[in-house]
């Protein structure tokens, strides 16, 4: 790719200030990323960073259909533009329970999923999928060191699992772990402490 990739040929035709897209610099990232991880089935990008549905379709032909999303609306945003695999970061609650319902409705061919970590939420959920007929997937929230959501990984994660793979409206679509909080610069130390939190993680999955 050219090194002045970012010169744009008609700047007195854009007003300022202005979000400005290249797209090949994009589709360029997009293919290191399926390079590095070999496959790209094993991705699933947070929109968060961009929440932009032309940044989804590009990632959608590039193979990407799974994606991690911190609000209702993202979610919507990726089901509009093909995804296929939607991963809500956190546990709906409130008003958003109908939200959710309503979105699986109006995509009955995307498979949606929510993060949760409390027995009240699953049986809310429970509850309101089973009554509208539509099923959501759950993941257990898994607190690695971060301390802002999940639970930890342990016996109650476990029981909170069970429950899950019981209940009407609801199916255990496995764990989820972030460990955001892992900073260290150095890639060799920085691994080494990510196995060291996904220990109990792998425990409990086995």
């Amino acid at each position: 790719m050219s090194d002045n990739w970012y010169q744009i040929e008609n700047a007195d035709e854009i007003p300022s200030p202005a979000l400005l897209v290249y797209p090949e610099r994009i589709r360029e990232n997009i293919r290191n990323m399926v390079e590095l991880t070999g496959d790209s089935a094993r991705l699933r990008p947070h929109v968060k960073t961009h929440k932009m549905a032309e940044v989804i379709k590009l990632q959608v032909a590039a193979g990407i259909v799974k994606f991690k999303c911190a609000t209702i609306a993202e979610l919507e945003m990726c089901a509009s533009a093909g995804g296929k695999d939607l991963l809500l970061a956190y546990q709906p609650v409130g008003p958003n329970v109908g939200r959710m319902v309503e979105l699986c409705r109006k995509f009955p061919d995307v498979k949606f999923a929510a993060a949760v970590d409390r027995e009240s939420v699953v049986r809310t959920l429970s509850e309101a999928f089973s009554e509208a007929g539509v099923t959501l997937g759950l993941m257990i929230d898994l607190d690695v060191g971060m301390h802002r959501t999940g639970i930890e990984p342990g016996p109650n994660a476990f029981e909170l699992y069970r429950l899950i793979s019981v209940m009407p409206g609801v199916e255990a679509r496995g764990l989820h772990a972030y460990d955001g909080h892992n900073h260290t610069p150095d890639l060799e130390q920085r691994t080494k402490e990510f196995n060291e939190y996904m220990v109990p993680v792998r425990k409990l999955r086995d």
